[in-house]
């Protein structure tokens, strides 16, 4: 499992949240299947996002995020076993330590 973490002049308290690509091949690329993210404790499943690209970079932003910067509509977030999270309620979704979060490819068809 991949680590990806803080700078090291961060001096507050640490989450480290296991994430986790499905069906996302270039995500899973720069990401790794499973990695362990270090976040600042009170951040947001938003904040998580924003993170994993400024980290990951534009190849990670592809994948993410849409033209406008918001989460592609064709991704979904599961956190925990929870369900999928709506992209209206990522911002206010905080995280806590060990949380696992899911990025998926939206599959519709019939």
């Amino acid at each position: 499992m991949r680590e990806a973490g803080l700078p090291l002049s961060f001096c507050g308290d640490i989450l480290k949240i296991e994430v986790e690509t499905i069906g996302l091949p270039a995500l899973c690329a720069v990401l790794g299947k499973k990695a362990q993210i270090a976040i600042e404790e009170g951040s947001s499943l938003g904040e998580l996002v924003d993170r994993i690209t400024r980290r990951f970079g534009p190849e990670a932003r592809q994948v993410l995020l849409d033209r406008d910067g918001k989460l592609d509509l064709t991704v979904q977030v599961m956190l925990n076993e929870e369900g999928f999270i709506s992209r209206d309620d990522l911002p206010g979704r905080l995280l806590k330590d060990g949380d696992r979060v899911r990025f998926m490819l939206l599959v519709c068809g019939g």
